[in-house]
């Protein structure tokens, strides 16, 4: 299906007649008699064109293309002018009237200019999007990573919330990033010069959730903790059926006190939830509350899991091994050939979440522990004493051949005494020659 064309004009026969044309060739039509009704049904995010009479009783199509661009400067709005508008149709295009068409003009040449227009817009939203990526990404805080079209339609969703003040809903498998995005859309909102508050849901009586998230007598609870910031539940799904209808009772309390016309009200507590589980399957079940659902689906998105996404894996396991060596200050190992294969083969079931541990596993035991290790991804995480041997074989390893084996820049470098770093050398069978070049 190719984009909208919203189609505007007071004659009903030019309208059936041209709205048919782009319709025979798979536009998605909108046909308007008058201007003043077609403002109503796009904004900046409008991914089409605009076509418009130019003399039309009522709102003429000259205020209409001020007021579109007024919504929007870069809206493509093709003109329509009979022969004696010339110069009306000049001043729209100097106004910001995308192209002119004079009547009468053939089917070939609409189709051509829409076509044109078309592309233009869909490079516009494109730029947008990058640009708004680009600022996203390189400013502080967490970043959701990713190329697969599900991340791509995830940021987007979450770049539209930027100014949104709604409750979000995040539904995903464990490990699949919900506590990040929540993070996220916090960090990306007008309350982040505060602190998101947090809450885990499961395992929680009806009494614990009352005291922790409401308070009592003796002390504020979270609610009142993350007013003028944002609140995030997770496993919202694992709640009581009586703390769902408290929840559900706040919330609407809420909503009575917020005026639907004012402002956003940026010291209400602004709620994010997440959920392991499909809560549309959990209420048709009866499992969960119906009225609560109903609030929180309003604004819900759902995070794909790994295995729906296998071409952002390479890409999210280097950026953990960056970051974990990062941390402990080595050199990040690098994956061979056998490695890669494994992991786009392997179906991660624990999602980010498991695909991060194996990374870290990865760099502590570095690509010197064993030159017969395999990349064991069910293999169980080492013991702590185990985890302090190969990190102990990592970094003096890392620091031989960094050096070429020279043992004063190593005892150096490690603040190590000399017998002490000779001692740790033959623990782990290091010999200085096999690091000169």
């Amino acid at each position: 299906m190719k984009p909208p064309v919203i189609f505007i004009d007071d004659e009903k026969a030019i309208r059936d007649s041209l709205g048919q044309t782009l319709e025979l060739e798979d536009y998605q039509v909108q046909l308007f008699p008058s201007a003043r009704q077609a403002l109503s049904v796009f904004d900046n995010q409008f991914p089409g064109v605009i076509i418009t009479d130019i003399n039309m009783p009522g709102m003429d199509g000259m205020t209409f293309l001020q007021q579109a661009l007024a919504i929007d400067a870069e809206l493509p709005v093709i003109m329509l002018t009979g022969h004696g508008d010339i110069s009306t149709a000049v001043d729209a295009m100097r106004i910001g009237a995308y192209d002119f068409l004079e009547k009468p003009f053939s089917t070939e040449h609409l189709l051509d200019v829409v076509k044109r227009a078309c592309d233009k817009r869909e490079l516009v939203l494109e730029n947008r999007e990058l640009k708004r990526e680009l600022a996203s990404q390189s400013s502080p805080g967490p970043r959701i990573l990713g190329n697969s079209l599900a991340i791509k339609q995830l940021r987007r969703s979450l770049y539209q919330l930027q100014e949104d003040e709604s409750t979000v809903l995040l539904e995903g498998e464990e490990g699949t990033g919900k506590r990040l995005v929540a993070q996220f859309i916090h960090d990306h909102s007008p309350r982040q010069h505060l602190p998101l508050i947090s809450l885990k849901c499961q395992d929680l009586s009806e009494q614990q959730f009352e005291e922790l998230c409401f308070g009592d007598a003796s002390h504020a609870g979270k609610w009142s903790e993350a007013q003028g910031s944002t609140l995030y539940l997770e496993n919202i799904d694992r709640l009581a059926a009586v703390s769902q209808q408290r929840l559900l009772y706040q919330l609407t309390q809420q909503a009575q006190l917020t005026q639907p016309a004012a402002p956003a009200n940026h010291n209400k507590t602004r709620l994010i939830v997440s959920s392991c589980r499909s809560l549309d399957t959990l209420t048709s079940q009866g499992q969960f509350s119906d009225g609560l659902f109903r609030h929180l689906k309003q604004c819900a998105l759902s995070l794909p899991p790994l295995r729906e996404r296998q071409e952002d894996i390479e890409l999210l396991f280097q950026n953990f091994i960056r970051t974990a060596a990062s941390r402990y200050n080595i050199e990040a190992p690098l994956l061979n050939a056998e490695q890669k294969s494994k992991l786009l083969a392997y179906d991660w079931p624990g999602n980010v979440r498991e695909l991060r541990t194996v990374s870290e596993r990865l760099v502590l035991l570095g690509n010197h522990f064993d030159q017969q290790q395999t990349f064991d991804l069910d293999a169980p995480l080492p013991s702590l004493s185990e985890r302090v041997h190969q990190f102990e074989f990592t970094l003096i390893s890392d620091a031989l051949r960094r050096h070429n084996g020279r043992l004063k820049e190593v005892q150096a470098e490690l603040a190590l005494a000399r017998k002490t770093l000779y001692d740790k050398m033959k623990k782990h069978g290091l010999d200085k020659q096999d690091f000169k070049e």
